[in-house]
């Protein structure tokens, strides 16, 4: 473990809280590399030299100041961790004031390191698992040293498995996507990582579940979150998978994620005519949306009325009840509709025409 500024400066910070004394920290080679004074840093000290080398605490007094180097009246105490001394921290003042302090300051600051070295840790474990699923997600062929691998960092999530992909809708602090990620692990039987700034990626253990009872768990955990949160939350199930091969599963809660709007629970294997028309082109898609909308997508209230139409399942009761107009004006709005577009809202193939061209331009403005 090597003491870095960064880590001395916030040393400081919580120390100077306990003593109004000037304070420094040192690492290994008695060089200050903190400092409640900023002009010390980066000088040597030669009294921390001793405190390294002896092990023990150094009182340095007035007679110190005349014979070493870099040194004022005060104590220093070695900052030992795991029986090797990594730094020292010392307190300038007089010693016999200092003293009744020295024991609780050199506690506080291994503990604060002990800290720092279990963030690291959990760090270095949560980036080591997402690029052991990022090199996962795109192999054809898993190799046994390869599950060997997983292993040593805890997973261990035999087959048949599913991919899900959750998208956090704006951003949320790390105590949030604590929160988050504990209650996945409380509700289901899942690995869940951060997976990119606002998205989460869980493999669940299908064994323990039904397609239905997953949905039902998710839901909750997402109508929790939004409520205490405010967070919008959308999910993408991917395929079950009877191997280990993880590919498959991933790109399909990929394209359920995509294709489902804001704030819902996607399943793939739900997805019929959605998958193909996911396939289309993007050209296609654009010149489809012209020849369908051209003479509509600036008649706003017209244009309104087919969506909640459609929205309503050509329900006409329903649609005009949403749109607070009568039942007469409706049917006006059909027909300005089929006038500027040649297609009749009530006839079937039109409705197949403007059911594509929503969904086609619901994606062109995602």
């Amino acid at each position: 473990m090597e003491l870095t500024p960064e880590l001395g400066q916030k040393i400081i910070n919580e120390t100077s809280k306990l003593i109004n004394e000037d304070i420094i920290i040192l690492n290994e080679r008695a060089i200050i590399i903190a400092s409640t004074d900023p002009t010390r840093i980066g000088d040597y000290h030669e009294g921390a030299y001793l405190t390294i080398r002896n092990n023990s605490t150094t009182i340095l007094s007035e007679k110190h100041v005349q014979e070493l180097e870099g040194i004022r009246p005060g104590v220093n105490l070695p900052i030992t961790i795991k029986n090797e001394v990594i730094g020292v921290i010392g307190i300038t003042g007089d010693p016999e004031r200092i003293i009744p302090f020295a024991s609780v300051m050199k506690k506080m600051t291994e503990l604060l390191i002990r800290e720092n070295i279990l963030i690291q840790e959990t760090e270095w474990h949560a980036r080591a698992i997402e690029s052991y699923f990022f090199d996962w997600i795109q192999m054809d062929e898993i190799t046994t040293e390869f599950i060997y691998k997983g292993n040593l960092l805890g997973i261990d999530i035999p087959p048949p498995f599913r991919c899900i992909i959750m998208e956090i809708k704006q951003e949320v602090s790390n105590d949030q996507l604590h929160v988050i990620l504990n209650l996945l692990h409380l509700k289901i039987k899942c690995t869940a990582i951060r997976w990119g700034n606002n998205r989460i990626l869980i493999l669940t253990e299908e064994k323990h579940y039904e397609s239905q009872q997953l949905k039902l768990q998710l839901r909750s955990l997402q109508n929790y979150v939004t409520d205490k949160f405010n967070i919008l939350i959308s999910i993408g199930i991917g395929t079950m998978s009877d191997t280990f091969r993880l590919k498959e599963s991933y790109h399909r809660a990929i394209k359920a994620l995509t294709i489902g709007k804001l704030d819902t629970i996607t399943a793939y294997d739900d997805l019929l005519l959605e998958i193909c028309l996911d396939e289309i082109s993007l050209d296609v898609k654009e010149i489809f949306i012209e020849k369908v909308f051209s003479n509509l997508l600036y008649e706003k209230p017209l244009f309104q009325t087919l969506k909640t139409l459609l929205s309503n399942n050509m329900n006409l009761k329903h649609t005009a009840k949403e749109l607070h107009i009568h039942i007469n004006t409706l049917h006006y709005r059909l027909s300005r509709i089929e006038q500027l577009t040649g297609y009749n809202p009530k006839d079937t193939y039109s409705i197949t025409l403007f059911y594509m061209g929503l969904h086609f331009l619901d994606e062109h403005l995602k």
